[in-house]
């Protein structure tokens, strides 16, 4: 803050800092089969609670719902592992009893409950914010999830029931402070009926790099 004297009076002025978007980071647009990790983005699962995050080492197009892409373990249509996949049309896809939208990639817990992960990892230090949505895909049965937040591994910053159809969950934080190598996890683990059958998910995030002016 600053203070002016002009014609015998005090003016206050005030200097205020403003943040702006430096770079964006996008789950659902950043998507890629081509590498993993893909850039900031990791796809992969782990086992149970406190075991190792493990990578998904297959990526690819020939999977059981056309005109969708997707990272698993093992690969091939109808393998019992959990898979992280992208709507690659401008259009809902519908396959079974779930709909993927364009603007979630769908994720859903393993046959063992194993719980997916799409983590993100922070590029460099600095203030960031972010958005997040998870809503459920499956109109049958309906989607039965819980739904997680975690920074580091190890903070818990969400975790919430998933027992809807349609209805968004949404989680956002303000200028965080990250630092170089920090992660965020968004993870999708069994519900209350500890079944992965109908707990097509969907979940999107998205983060941006704030800069000072």
């Amino acid at each position: 803050m600053k203070l002016l004297k002009a014609f015998g009076t005090t003016i206050i002025l005030l200097v205020i800092s403003q943040v702006a978007p430096a770079q964006t980071y996008d789950a659902v647009q950043d998507f890629t089969i081509q590498s993993n990790p893909n850039g900031v983005w990791s796809y992969g699962y782990i086992t149970s609670w406190g075991t190792p995050f493990t990578l998904y080492t297959w990526g690819g197009t020939a999977g059981c719902t056309p005109g969708t892409s997707a990272w698993q373990e093992p690969p091939g249509c109808g393998s019992p592992s959990p898979v992280v996949s992208h709507n690659d049309t401008h259009k809902q896809i519908c396959a079974e009893t779930f709909c993927i939208p364009p603007s979630y990639l769908g994720v859903g817990p393993g046959p063992n409950c194993e719980l997916n992960v799409i983590r993100w990892t922070a590029p460099s230090s600095g203030r960031f914010s972010m958005r997040v949505k998870f809503v459920g895909l499956d109109w049958y049965f309906p989607t039965s999830t819980y739904a997680y937040v975690l920074l580091n591994s190890k903070r818990l910053l969400l975790q919430a029931p998933i027992t809807s159809y349609e209805w968004p969950l949404s989680f956002n934080t303000e200028a965080l402070h990250f630092l170089a190598g920090d992660t965020i996890d968004l993870i999708v683990g069994c519900g209350k009926d500890n079944s992965y059958i109908g707990d097509s998910t969907g979940a999107e995030i998205k983060i941006w790099s704030l800069k000072q002016h």
